[in-house]
């Protein structure tokens, strides 16, 4: 069975949810955190609850309001024969289209047989299971047997309960008895039994307080069968499923490690569910070092028979599963919008971003910065906006820097964000227009892109040197010669843009349109070797920690500089 469409009205931080699922078995939800993305996972282990007494509470309300009630629908595919029968669902079915991914209230040619199945719970807090055609139908009684042949599991933060023969665990069901109590039964016998052949070592001082109770009950008139014993009660000493757990030796497993208690559960899961089967695994990179992510993910693509949804907060997972596994979750004031990123238009780009620059795709706010130098830079102003500004960090509000790796990409990179639902600016130079010009940047700004674009088709590098205040110029050359320490090799630099005239004693240097804009190009024109003044991305952050504290300078308030700044710190805090 396969999850086809996903429906969630109030519950917790979801307010609306209208989900068309891929026909994927890898479904990995990813975006910022309180995007809902585990609250999903929770809405659809709850729909197909094996058991009659899910408990629910208020907190489980969308504003822990429960006049609000709480409706999960799901439209469920590739439907075994019993549940077609119409003994069964046979009469409740719906059609499922694939290619419009849509429902119809019937099934029909080219269309999958279906069922709507609707868990509501209204504020008497008691939830109901049924299977539904219309909207208005009150369908008729989903049952606990049938939610468990859905055979859907979580797998979250503690998994313990799988390394045991508790009722519903892994282990149970790979267990072949058809009586486990029964097992159990005697497994309880074996214990008393034990216990009887070390009753000298273990149980004299025991023995000895029932001989006083013994001798009490004759004095009474108490009738004595044989005579009394401290034993084993069979009935209070009852061995549970859940006490009979996996163990190592004598070592329980549940002593492993968080992560490899996961792997194994997710192992032992498949082992035990050969049939269709849907899991669920919340953040699946806990525990987990790299290489056994890559095992484990790899271990998931193998199995033909689960349909997966995991959700994630960690680059090597995306590095590792492709654009068609992903889906990105949008939360805005409780609407939320699971956006694919495997749209044609777009999917082969994305792939290899996603690859180069996994960490953006975590955040819902992404900066496309020109190269590594912007994405320094702006790393740089932002402690400097933490710590001298007392302004919110680019993390508070949810922002990552995607490094594009040269101007002429920054319109298709920045684009694609934009299509898969994310807020997104740029920050690009304006040296080179053939590769991103101004009708570039007004085709990005009309599709609601930020641009912070500077002006005088100039480099970062030599709009810095021509706006600052001149001490800021010398805190610029001072961090240049801090880098790459060869004072002889920055000024031959200086002088080949400056020419004849140029002073190689930087301590008298004096304030000229000439010196700056010489800088400026020495700064950005060893670029091209790979060897410009602040072109790594640490350099690029060291560069703007000197200068930082120049910029609220008056006499550069209405310079080019701050006021493109200016309108990207906007952005930044949604002004």
């Amino acid at each position: 069975m396969r999850i086809r469409h996903l429906s969630v009205r109030n519950f917790r931080g979801i307010r609306e949810l209208d989900w068309p699922v891929p026909d994927c078995r890898i479904l990995c939800l990813i975006g910022r955190g309180d995007s809902t993305k585990s609250t999903i996972l929770e809405a659809l282990r709850r729909v197909f609850h094996p058991q009659w007494n899910q408990s629910f509470d208020d907190a489980d309300f969308y504003h822990c309001n429960p006049a609000n009630t709480i409706t999960i629908e799901v439209v469920l595919g590739d439907l075994p024969d019993t549940f077609r029968d119409l003994e069964k669902y046979g009469h409740w079915l719906c059609g499922w289209n694939a290619r419009t991914l849509a429902r119809t209230n019937d099934p029909g040619e080219g269309l999958e047989d279906a069922l709507r199945i609707r868990l509501a719970v209204s504020d008497d807090l008691e939830p109901s299971w049924s299977v539904i055609k219309n909207d208005e139908d009150e369908g008729v009684s989903f049952k606990a047997t049938d939610r468990a042949k859905v055979a859907v599991s979580l797998i979250g933060a503690v998994s313990d309960r799988h390394l045991t023969w508790s009722r519903g665990s892994i282990l149970s069901q790979l267990t072949e008895t058809e009586n486990i109590s029964s097992s159990l039964a005697g497994a309880a016998r074996a214990a008393k039994a034990a216990l009887e052949s070390r009753r000298a070592e273990d149980l004299t001082g025991f023995d000895e307080v029932a001989g006083v109770a013994e001798t009490t009950a004759r004095a009474l008139g108490v009738n004595v069968g044989a005579a009394y014993k401290a034993h084993l009660d069979t009935d209070a000493i009852n061995v549970r499923m859940a006490g009979l757990a996996l163990h190592d030796g004598d070592m329980p497993l549940r002593q492993l490690g968080l992560g490899s208690r996961r792997m194994l559960t997710t192992g032992l899961q498949k082992q035990a569910l050969r049939t269709p089967h849907i899991t669920l695994f919340d953040e699946v990179e806990i525990g987990l070092e790299p290489h056994r992510i890559a095992r484990l993910l790899q271990h998931l693509k193998e199995d033909g028979t689960g349909q997966y949804f995991l959700t994630t907060h960690s680059p090597v997972v995306l590095r590792e599963l492709t654009v068609a596994d992903l889906n990105i979750v949008h939360c805005d004031s409780g609407h939320i919008d699971v956006v694919t990123a495997n749209k044609p238009a777009i999917a082969d780009s994305i792939q290899g971003k996603i690859r180069s620059g996994a960490e953006a795709f975590l955040a819902p706010k992404i900066i496309v910065c020109e190269g590594a130098t912007e994405v320094g830079f702006l790393r740089g102003l932002d402690d400097h906006w933490v710590e001298s500004e007392g302004e919110d960090s680019l993390a508070y509000r949810g922002v990552s820097l995607f490094d594009a790796n040269g101007a002429s990409k920054i319109k298709e990179i920045a684009e694609n964000l934009k299509a898969l639902g994310y807020d997104v600016a740029v920050l690009v130079d304006s040296d080179e227009p053939e590769q991103f010009s101004d009708a570039h940047a007004r085709a990005l700004r009309e599709a609601g892109i930020t641009v912070a674009k500077w002006g005088g088709e100039l480099s970062i590098e030599e709009r810095v040197f021509a706006d600052i205040p001149w001490e800021g110029v010398l805190a610029s050359f001072d961090a240049a010669r801090a880098i790459w320490n060869d004072d002889a090799r920055l000024l031959d630099q200086v002088q080949s843009q400056f020419g004849p005239g140029f002073d190689r004693d930087f301590v008298v240097w004096i304030d000229s349109q000439e010196l700056r804009t010489a800088l400026g190009r020495a700064a950005k024109e060893s670029r091209n070797n790979n060897s410009g003044w602040f072109k790594r991305q640490s350099w690029g952050r060291e560069w703007a920690a000197a200068i930082s504290g120049h910029l609220g300078n008056d006499a550069i308030r209405e310079s080019d500089l701050v006021r493109q700044l200016t309108s990207l710190r906007n952005w930044i805090d949604n002004v």
